[in-house]
Parts: structure tokens; sequence; C-alpha cells
């Protein structure tokens, strides 16, 4: 039990898949926590039974940041695992171990120092593509979930701040069952919005596995303005700092994805915005605008003759290590939206191409996303050459 002394074992936020309709933490969201922080401590083998009880504290609420720490039981075959929100603990669950728990391995220091970590959560089945990858929507879901809990801890609040650019450099590969944490850092703050770098870190091997660059603006249309978030924003620049230890992205590849789609590109994907899709304001998040181009991104392919049949008869798939998105404004709910797909450039290893979003019925632009994706050998986990055939219909040669 020697791992299991008052350890942080997860932080992030409730969700709506968390919280009763009043807002506050169930049973089962509680249960889900201390679940993940037994997995997170290596626990859950040896986990026999799992008991919950309330405490006098203050259930934590929708949105709000929630931690869980692992105390030792009264014995070596029991761990308590205490459910903090921001008024103290408010769930203690109690596991019952039918062995110990083996000491993990220590995570080596970061050769930079990293900003503060703000959230810490084990990777799910559901987390992850068919190639067994965690999907790079989860990522941008971290980046934005640790920008909300940055947010909600700065001076001047800034809920009405958004994601409106993101830069996603991939590093290392992660799969399910890997715990990771978040470290997000204020780059630079001007009069017009944020720059915010997160890292987000394999917490066995300390390594860096992403770094998502995002920029925070007021949403369009906001009651405001720009001018209406200075609290915001002064807040953010007391937080400023260069962070080393997450290096930028190289500059974007040319030729870059215009305002609005080509003749060339084709429709990739339809759909309505569904109240699952939205954010607490009524708004498509960024984590469905991922979603939404993952699966345009694989209908594109197929178009190419990399389909899913041939994926999984050869092996073979194209995982994305660089995704640029801009934000221009997000769809409502109920709104009908369609994205379209064009090549940008190509290599021996790697394909470019690009998602605009628009409105179905008005043509309005929402969002443009170029991604790089490389030919990826699921056998040796290395990258290998695109297809013959499909660098004939691309033009590479």
């Amino acid at each position: 039990m020697s791992k299991i002394q008052g350890t942080l074992a997860y932080r992030g936020r409730v969700g709506s898949e968390q919280a009763d309709a009043q807002g506050a933490l169930t049973l089962e969201g509680a249960a889900a926590i201390a679940a993940d922080a037994l997995y997170a401590a290596g626990a859950t083998p040896h986990l026999g039974a799992l008991t919950l009880r309330r405490t006098a504290g203050v259930a934590p609420r929708l949105g709000e940041t929630v931690s869980c720490t692992l105390e030792p039981g009264v014995d070596n075959a029991q761990v308590v695992a205490c459910i903090h929100g921001p008024q103290g603990v408010a769930w203690e669950a109690r596991a019952q171990l039918t062995g110990p728990v083996p000491p993990g391995p220590a995570a080596p220091e970061p050769a930079s120092p990293l900003p503060k970590m703000q959230l810490m959560r084990p990777m799910r089945a559901g987390d992850c593509d068919q190639a067994g990858h965690v999907n790079v929507r989860v990522f941008m879901e971290l980046a934005d979930e640790a920008t909300r809990i940055l947010l909600a801890d700065t001076p001047g609040g800034g809920g009405a701040l958004q994601i409106s650019q993101v830069r996603i450099t991939f590093r290392r590969e992660l799969f399910r069952g890997d715990v990771v944490t978040v470290h997000p850092g204020v780059r630079r703050v001007d009069d017009q919005g944020a720059e915010v770098v997160h890292g987000i870190v394999h917490q066995a091997s300390g390594a860096l596995a992403c770094v998502v660059e995002t920029r925070l603006a007021p949403e369009p249309g906001a009651e405001g303005g720009s001018a209406g978030h200075g609290a915001a924003l002064e807040g953010l620049k007391s937080l400023a700092s260069e962070w080393p230890g997450l290096p930028s992205a190289r500059a974007p590849a040319a030729p870059r994805a215009g305002t609005a789609p080509g003749a060339g590109a084709m429709v990739t994907a339809m759909a309505v915005v569904d109240a699952w899709d939205c954010d607490d304001s009524a708004h498509l998040s960024l984590r469905a605008l991922v979603n939404l181009c993952s699966t345009g991104a694989r209908q594109y392919l197929a178009t190419l003759g990399l389909t899913g049949e041939r994926f999984l008869r050869e092996r073979i798939t194209v995982a994305a290590v660089d995704y640029l998105i801009d934000v221009v404004q997000r769809p409502g709910l109920g709104r009908n939206v369609t994205l379209r797909s064009a090549f940008l450039s190509g290599s021996a290893k790697s394909i470019r191409f690009a998602h605009h979003l628009v409105d179905s019925d008005t043509g309005t632009l929402y969002a443009v996303v170029e991604i790089v994706g490389v030919m990826l050998d699921l056998a040796t986990h290395r990258s290998t050459e695109i297809p013959a055939d499909v660098k004939q219909r691309l033009g590479l040669g």
C-alpha cells in the first residue's frame, strides 16, 4: 500500500453525465470518479468491493472542479477514496482489496518545468478509435476542460471566453488505460484574447504526449465584445510565461485552406446540432466539432481508396499528427451543418486535407480544420508508404 498515501489520483470538472436534474454530483458519478482514481493507482485488478457514502459536505455541482485523493484504510486490504468539491469532501468510497497494490514507477521530472496540473484521468474504451489509439477529440476535450478550470480559478472569471483557434501537435501515441495529466499555461495576452498552451503528459513515463495550443477570445456576438472582458484578460496576463517545456508547433504548411470550400471539395458529413453536441451555452462544443471531423476524414479517405475494410485487411490506418482549427462562430442547437473536405498536399507517407464546416441552409462558414495524417502500419506502429493507387488518385506520382 506504499503508493496509497494521500495520493491525488483524479481531477476534473463535473460533467452533465455525472450530475442530477438539479446539477449536483450523483452517486453514479461519484462511483465513476472513485473507480477512475483507483484505476490510476493500480488498485482496480485487486478490487473486491466498493461502498460509497455521502458526507456532510456540499456536493460539487455541474461545471465545478472535483478531485479524488486516496488514503489507506483500517488495514492493508482497504483504500479510502475521498471525493472533494469546492467546499470539501462530499463523498467517501471504501474499496476492499483482494491483494496489495504494486508500487508504480515514479515518473521522471520533465526537462523543463510545466504549468500547474489541472486535469488527471485514465483513458477509457470510449476515448479510443478503431485502432485502439486515443482519439483526437479526447485531446480537444481535455484542453477545453482544462481551459474551463483555468478560467474559473483566474481573477476576473472569463466564463464568456471561448477557444477560437486550436493547434494540436502529437508527440507520442496514447492507448486505452493510459493515465494522463493536463498542464495549461498562459503564453501571451493582448486586448483581443489570450494564448493558452496545454501539455498532455503520459503519467507513467512523464513523457509529453501532445501539445495543444489555443487562442481564447470572446464568443462572437457576446455582450460587451472584447472590451467587456478586460478583467478576465488581466487575470490571465498575471499568469503569462514562455513555458519552454511546451514547444511551439512548426509553422503550418502551404497551401493553406481558404475561407470557403474549393471547387474540388466534397460533402463528407451532414448533421444536426443536437443537445448532446452542445456545451452549456447551447452551441456546438469543440469535442463535437472534432468528432464530426473524424467522421468526415474517414469518409474522405474512403473516396481515395482507403476504406474501413482495407484498413482492417491490411492492418494500416491514417493517424492524425497535426490539427489546426479556426472557429469563426459556433453553430447553435438545431442548426443543420455540412462538412466539405478537400486535398491540400501530400508526400510519400502523409496527406494534408481540409474540412470546412458550413450551415447547410445559409452557407455560413462556422469553422475551418486542417489535418495532417500519416500512414501508419498497425503491426509495427511505424509510419509507412501511402499505397500506390492512393498516391495516383492524389497525383503524388
